[in-house]
Formats: structure tokens, C-alpha cells, sequence
């Protein structure tokens, strides 16, 4: 390959002659100072270099001298390529992985001689890995496979290599990736210390959560039931991810008093991993006071003599207790008397009168006897109203006495201000109902509701404001919640001033490739990222079923396992329904919920954004009479359609029958041809609709293509919809009607009786205030 003739002279100026290959191109034999540091360089080594070196010496007087020299080379490998438990190539972030849940990661290396050693590192802890080789066109791919059956806290943000390390003398190559793991929350406490509660008063109530990522979901419960009506914000610690915090702007009652507070933090991607710390909250509250007549039913009436006694009793429920009590008679102190007990003796004609308590705490002063004002809720409330439909306006107050309690009404529009007709009032007890009907669409009015007893008239009148009626506001701050059944639980919008009610629609149902690390049917959610959204309704997809419901509370028990559904959730009412609807995407299902036979689920939706209007009945079109049934069962609907085909197919045969009867008649000497008698008879359709939807069929897994994936179990179950599903049948939405729930009405607490001893003989009554 390379000759160095010194025959000539110094054999450092020798002339050198080497082969015209590659190899011969790149070796150079180097002249030391000393001959034994001569050395043959090669350039450029390749891994076809290697192999056995011969050395040959040639002398004038000695013998040839021969030297083999055996050339070993080291040949790197590739750079170590990381893939996941679908076979899905990881260049940096791995995950998300679930905390107690199984960790798999597959590292693949081609090439290298000798052949590398591929190990799994986190920091410098070497972690066991499963380990083969195999050839793949002519190169040598070495697989070590990562299995953690259940990870743990601590490769939260951690970094795991995959190394491959030839011999000891080059570096290892490396591959590194960073595990994403979603974790449980350790912790919750409500930090705000347990003092006493003032009710009307709204209260800051601060709660935290530690341990979860993502950031925990913390809901607020009060015996047992979660807060709507409350202010709640929620935050997570910039700096320590780890941290949520929620903050509960809270109005008690004294209806509150010893209820059960809870602050619940989860993490939606588990099922069971709730935590809640709880405590008994403590109200302050004004007395509420009642006068009853001691030993003696107080909804009798009870008559007294002159010269006989009477002995009333105050009762009061307040927190803190009562300090002092004082006596009223005809809105009058009565002075010396500070007890829970009034003692009357030897009555005389000037014993007469309204008799009333006050009891006293640090909250405030209550009496017994008070003028009618609105229930609290209802000082000023608006109804809607469609054109030329009839609306009940219904008006409550709390009154002590309330027996003697009367109403009167007055219209205002934007001209005058007008009474109300007595003869459309209709009053009984501490609720009046006024009838009204308006005459346009575009008319604003209040009708101003007046109420008056033996004490005085109402101060300010309870305010009713009648305007026009639109579509519902779109349900809001929708969830998905799985305690024993799936469930969506939104809150509802404004009505628009009209009954409204809830349509849920399920879309989608495409087959999940990745079931490994989702959460299942017990801990179904959004993706880590979903959020509840709107959209316009022409965006959405034809629903695979709907809901009905009068409350924003939607039960699913029928979605199919390895499929991931969007939820659309509509408020109707008789104007409309809301517009955009509230959206939830990237609901994955793992496994089977159980069905319930209270569910009626639409076979045939109509398109979600075709129209706003939903139909009153999903019916069964038979021929073109038009009939359309109604159905809510499979079986019912089968034999109904029965009937209508046979029923259909006797009528036109009876009437085939008579017309041809009537030909013979008309023309006996010839009788009808069949093909005459054919062409008037109309053949009975078969194209009625059918009331089943047809299978689904689950798409086949992708196949990926790596050594990786060759190894790996696949854990993707394809599923079918099988289920035969109800029919739901919606109200119609062109009826218009106005419930009672605009305004929410409760008969007032129990108030004080009065005594009233009327000239002549005397006579106690006791006012029953309900």
C-alpha cells in the first residue's frame, strides 16, 4: 500500500510510492528523528479500515524483517431515538403520565462496533430496563424497554437519559427527555379562621390546595351541596405550581347556622383522589321574635273576660342570645317590662289593644309587629312577556298580623301611571295574583304591588317590571362530574323572562388511539387543556343523540368506552334557544357506563344549526297522508308503524275493490282490464324511516412502524354502538306559557300575634302569621 526505498541515500529524503485505492491515498508513513518512531498515518479513518496492518522490512546484508499489526476500530453508534408506549417518537417532553399509573418508554440505537450497552439513567441512578437485539437490514438495532409499574411523586420535572456506551475510552451518546406527570392533590385546608359569620354580610373565605398538577379544581359545598350563587375565584401559585388557591365570597343566613362548609380539591385526571377539609360555620343573627299567648294554642282565638288574666310570651331565636326584651302596646313601650313574659291582670276595657315583643342582641333590634314589606328577593323582579299571551304577575309579602293584610296594584307604562282594576286582583293571605295581557312586544311596564295592615301601609311597594321576552341567555360555567353517574351539570343563564328548559347533544364519538394514560368513564374530563367554550351553532356536527331536561343536569349512561364525544348545551325557551351554545370538548371514555331505562336519547337528531325551533315530536311518516306518531319505545314504535302500513294497505285495497265494481257496473259488456285496474291502484311505501341507528364501525388501530412498537402490547380495544337508544320527545317550543318560577315566593317566618281587646267584652286573638 505504501513503499519508502532509502537505497539511494538518507531515507529521509527516500521517495515514498504508495497504491491508487482510497485507502492508499490516505496512508502517509511518517520519519522520525529515530527509525523506531516511524509510523504509518492513515486520514479520514472508515470503519473498513480496520483489519490486520503487515509492516515488511527489506536489508542489503540482513534477512527480511516481517510486522503484523491488528487494527480494532471503534464505530459510535446512532443517537439513541425515545418513543412512547404507542410507538410515538419523543424528541423532548414525555407524558403525561399519571401518579400511581404505569410509566413505559422504549429507547432504540442502530449501529456501533462493538455493540453499545443502552442503559436507562435518572440523574446518576441507573434504572432497570429490559433489554434485546435484533438486525434490521444488515444493522444491529439494540431495544432496551423502560417499565415503571407505578410512578411516583418524585419524577415530577425530572429528566430521564437513555445512554449508549461503546467502550470506555468515548463518551457515551445520549438522549434526553423530560417526564410529565400529573398528580394527585396531597392537601386542602380553609385557611380563614372559624369566627362567627354575620348573615346579610357577605364573607371572604380563602381555601388551599397542595400537590396537584395541573393546577387543582376546588369546589365549595354547603351541607353537602355545592355553591352556585356565591363569588368563588381560583388561583395557582406562579411561583410553586403545586399551590390552588380559592377564595368563597360567602352571604349566610341565620337558615346557615351550624351548616357543614367543605372545600373539596381534585384533579380531574384521577377518579377517588378528592380531599376535602370541612368545618361547621357559626352565624350571628338579629332575633326573629313571635308573641304567643302562654299554655294556649296560638291559632285559636281566645276570648277573655274583664277581670281575668293573661299571661304572653315572647320568643326569640337569636345568636348571640338575647340580652333584653321589651313590650310594645299600640306601637308604644310599655316601661318596667324587660322579660320574655308579659303578665296582665285583672284586665280592664283599656287593656285593649296590639300587643308586641322586641328582643335584642348585638346583631340588632326586632319586633313582632311589622307593616307589610316584599318578601326578601322580590323588592324588584322582571317577567317576560309575549304579545297578546296572558301572564299570572304574582306579588308576596311578610306581614305581622297578616290576616288583615290587603293589596292594591298600579300600571305604569311610559305615559301615566294608572289603579289596577280590583275586579283582576285576586288576594289571598299574604299573595296577590294580577292577570295581565300585553297588547305589543316593544311595551315596557312596571306594575307597582301595594300591601297594608292594622300597623300601617307598606313602605315601598314590590316592583314587577314586564318586558319583552327573548331567547335564553346559554347555560354557563358547564362540568362534567362522575360520582356514581356521569353527569353534566351546568347553571342556567338568564330565561329571557319566559319557562325555559335544557338540551344536551352529544357529537362525535370518534375511536381514541391512546386509552393507555386517559382518564376512564370514573375520572372522565377534558383534556388537561379543555376548557368549557362557546361556539356558533353552524359550526357543530350532525349530534349522535339529545337530552332533554328542565334543569341544566344532564345523566349519560350510554357513551361508548375508547371514544371521545363534544357536548353542546342549549337553554330554550318559547322565543328561541341560546345562541352560542356552551360547549364540551375532548370528553374521552375508557370503559362502560351502565344503562338506565328512564333515559329517552333522539335516534334521529335533527343537524345541530338547521334551526332553532326544536319539533314537538319525533314522528313516523307513513305514505302521504301525513300522520305522524309519536313514539318513546322501540317496541311501541315498530308495532305502530305496523299498524299504519296495514291500515294504509287495507284502505287502498278496499278502494281497488269499489272501483272496480264501479267499471263493471259502467261497462259490463267488457270487463276492466288488470292493467286498468293497475294504474289506479297506489302502491303502499316502504320508505318510512327508520327509528335505529345503524352500527358504528371501529375504525382499525393505526399500525406504526418501528422496532419499538414490534414489543409493545397494544391496549386499544375497538367498541361498537350496539345500544338501542329511547326517543326523546321535546316540548314544543311555538306553546308559550310563564311559570311560577320567575319569582320565587316562601311563606315568611312565624311573627307575633297581637292582642286586641275590643270595647265591651274582651277577646285575645292570636294572628297566625302563616
Amino acid at each position: 500500500m505504501n513503499v519508502l526505498d532509502s537505497r539511494a541515500g538518507n531515507i529521509k529524503l527516500a521517495p515514498h510510492a504508495a497504491i491508487a485505492s482510497d485507502l492508499g491515498q490516505r496512508l502517509f508513513f511518517s520519519i522520525g528523528d529515530n527509525p523506531k518512531d516511524s509510523r504509518l498515518q492513515i486520514r479520514d479513518v472508515k470503519s473498513t479500515d480496520g483489519g490486520i496492518y503487515r509492516c515488511r522490512v527489506d536489508f542489503f546484508n540482513y534477512p527480511t524483517r516481517n510486522y503484523r499489526i491488528n487494527l480494532t476500530l471503534v464505530v459510535p453508534p446512532e443517537e439513541p431515538r425515545i418513543f412512547d408506549a404507542q410507538g410515538k417518537e419523543i424528541s423532548q417532553m414525555a407524558g403525561p403520565f399519571r401518579e400511581g399509573y404505569e410509566l413505559f418508554l422504549c429507547c432504540q440505537v442502530k449501529g456501533g462496533r462493538p455493540p453499545p450497552k443502552v442503559t436507562w439513567w435518572k440523574e446518576e441512578n441507573e434504572l432497570l430496563g429490559t433489554s434485546h437485539t435484533s438486525i434490521e437490514e444488515g444493522v444491529t438495532v439494540i431495544v432496551n424497554q423502560l417499565l415503571i409499574s407505578a410512578i411516583s411523586r418524585e419524577y415530577f420535572g425530572s429528566k430521564i437519559q437513555c445512554r449508549a456506551q461503546g467502550i470506555k475510552l468515548i463518551d457515551p451518546v445520549i438522549k434526553e427527555v423530560m417526564v410529565q406527570i400529573h398528580l394527585k392533590p396531597m392537601q386542602v385546608k380553609i385557611v380563614t379562621p372559624n369566627d362567627l359569620l354575620t348573615a346579610g354580610h357577605p364573607t371572604p373565605l380563602r381555601c388551599e390546595s397542595w400537590g396537584s398538577y395541573p393546577a387543582a379544581k376546588i369546589t365549595w359545598l354547603l351541607d353537602g351541596e355545592p355553591i352556585r350563587n356565591a363569588e368563588i375565584t381560583s388561583h395557582s401559585d406562579r411561583e410553586d405550581l403545586n399551590v390552588t388557591t380559592s377564595i368563597l365570597t360567602l352571604k349566610v343566613t341565620s337558615e346557615n347556622n351550624n351548616a357543614e362548609l367543605t372545600c373539596r380539591s381534585s384533579n380531574p385526571w384521577f377518579s377517588g383522589s378528592i380531599v376535602e377539609d370541612k368545618r361547621v360555620i357559626r352565624v350571628a343573627y338579629p332575633p326573629t321574635v313571635s308573641v304567643h299567648l302562654a299554655n294556649e294554642d296560638p291559632t285559636r282565638i281566645i276570648l277573655r273576660a274583664e277581670g281575668q288574666n293573661v299571661t304572653l310570651k315572647c320568643r326569640a331565636d337569636a345568636r348571640p342570645p338575647v340580652t333584653s326584651y321589651s313590650w310594645f302596646k299600640n306601637g308604644m313601650r310599655m316601661s318596667g317590662e324587660s322579660n320574655d313574659i308579659l303578665h296582665l291582670t285583672q284586665l280592664e276595657r283599656e287593656s285593649a289593644g296590639a300587643y308586641a315583643c322586641g328582643a335584642i342582641n348585638t346583631e340588632g333590634e326586632t319586633r313582632s309587629s311589622n307593616s307589610p314589606r316584599c318578601k326578601p328577593g322580590t323588592e324588584q323582579t322582571s317577567v317576560g312577556a309575549v304579545n297578546m299571551q296572558s301572564i299570572p304577575i304574582r306579588c308576596e309579602v311578610e306581614a305581622d298580623p297578616f290576616e288583615s293584610v290587603k293589596f292594591s296594584w298600579t300600571y305604569n307604562n311610559t305615559r301615566n301611571v294608572s289603579p289596577v282594576l280590583n275586579s283582576r286582583i285576586q288576594s289571598k293571605g299574604l299573595v296577590s295574583t294580577v292577570t295581565y295581557l300585553p297588547q305589543t312586544d316593544s311595551e315596557l311596564i312596571t306594575l307597582a304591588c301595594w300591601a297594608s295592615n292594622i300597623v300601617g301601609r307598606q313602605a315601598a311597594p314590590c316592583l314587577i317590571h314586564i318586558l319583552p321576552a327573548n331567547p335564553p341567555e346559554s347555560p354557563k360555567a358547564c362540568e362534567v362530574r362522575n360520582d356514581t353517574i356521569l353527569e353534566v351539570v351546568c347553571i342556567a343563564g338568564n330565561d329571557g323572562g319566559l319557562s325555559q328548559y335544557f338540551v344536551l347533544e352529544v357529537i362525535g364519538g370518534d375511536f381514541l388511539e391512546n386509552t393507555d394514560i386517559l382518564p376512564s368513564i370514573n375520572d372522565v374530563v377534558g383534556s388537561a387543556d379543555s376548557e368549557v367554550s362557546t361556539m356558533n351553532d353552524q359550526a357543530t356536527t350532525a349530534p349522535l343523540f339529545r337530552l332533554q331536561e328542565s334543569n341544566p343536569i344532564f345523566r349519560l349512561n350510554n357513551l361508548e368506552p375508547g371514544r371521545e364525544y363534544q357536548f353542546l348545551v342549549y337553554a330554550v325557551n318559547a322565543k328561541g334557544r341560546s345562541d352560542p351554545p356552551a360547549i364540551i370538548e375532548k370528553i374521552r371514555v375508557t370503559t362502560q357506563s351502565r344503562l338506565y331505562d328512564d333515559f329517552f336519547l333522539s335516534e334521529d337528531p335533527t343537524p345541530a344549526g338547521t334551526t332553532h325551533q326544536i319539533s314537538s315530536n319525533i314522528g313516523v311518516i307513513a305514505n302521504d297522508i301525513g300522520a305522524t306518531l309519536s313514539v318513546t319505545h322501540e317496541k311501541q314504535s315498530t308495532l305502530l308503524i305496523l299498524v299504519i302500513i296495514v291500515a294504509i294497505s287495507t284502505t287502498i285495497v278496499t278502494a281497488i275493490i269499489v272501483a272496480g265494481v264501479v267499471v263493471v257496473c259502467k261497462n259490463r259488456p267488457r270487463p276492466p282490464e288488470p292493467q286498468d285496474v293497475r294504474k289506479n291502484m297506489r302502491p303502499v311505501r316502504n320508505d318510512v324511516p327508520s327509528m335505529y341507528i345503524e352500527e358504528d364501525e371501529a375504525n382499525d388501530d393505526e399500525i406504526i412502524s418501528n422496532t419499538c412498537s414490534a414489543n409493545i402490547h397494544s391496549r386499544l380495544a375497538s367498541s361498537t354502538l350496539d345500544s338501542r337508544r329511547n326517543v326523546a320527545a321535546f316540548s314544543n317550543p311555538h306553546q308559550y306559557y310563564v311559570s311560577d318560577g320567575f319569582v320565587q315566593y316562601a311563606q315568611p317566618s312565624l311573627n307575633d300575634p297581637d292582642l286586641i281587646l275590643p270595647r265591651g267584652e274582651l277577646e285575645f286573638t292570636t294572628l297566625d302569621p302563616r
